[in-house]
């Protein structure tokens, strides 16, 4: 059986954390797979987990009444999805899907707080990611 070589580190947002941060959200961290097309959150469902994408695209779209769709946000690599959500309502903005399979690294929102609130750095990565984002 070949040895799976997914690591957390391969999102950039994890990667630029120091040390010590990283420490602190490394034991809350699992890897999933996610596959294409697969709906993480619906629109106004409550939000448990954030990813942070290795090689999975996740988009964020929102459904038109006239029946198309819209993508408001991509989350790849370089980031993460349903932080922002969270930050402001705990509810989906839209609906995630993933657009192209792969790994991600997932963590409990309740989690992600707990450490955010006591590692500066960390609070000040993930607000920089956010206003780059929004």
């Amino acid at each position: 059986m070949a040895e799976d070589r997914t690591d957390h580190r391969m999102n950039r947002l994890l990667a630029a954390l120091e040390p010590k941060d990283f420490a602190a959200l490394e034991p809350y961290l699992e890897i999933v797979h996610l596959t294409r097309g697969q709906v993480l959150y619906g629109a106004g469902e409550p939000l448990h987990f954030t990813y942070f994408p290795h090689d999975a695209v996740i988009s964020l779209v929102n459904d038109m009444e006239d029946g198309g769709t819209v993508e408001i946000a991509v989350f790849g690599r370089e980031g993460v999805c349903g932080l922002l959500a969270e930050l402001a309502t705990w509810e989906a903005f839209g609906r995630y899907v993933v657009q192209i399979s792969g790994s991600a690294s997932r963590m409990a929102f309740e989690r992600l707080n707990e450490v955010r609130n006591a590692l500066p750095n960390l609070r000040r990565l993930i607000m920089n990611y956010s206003l780059v984002v929004w």
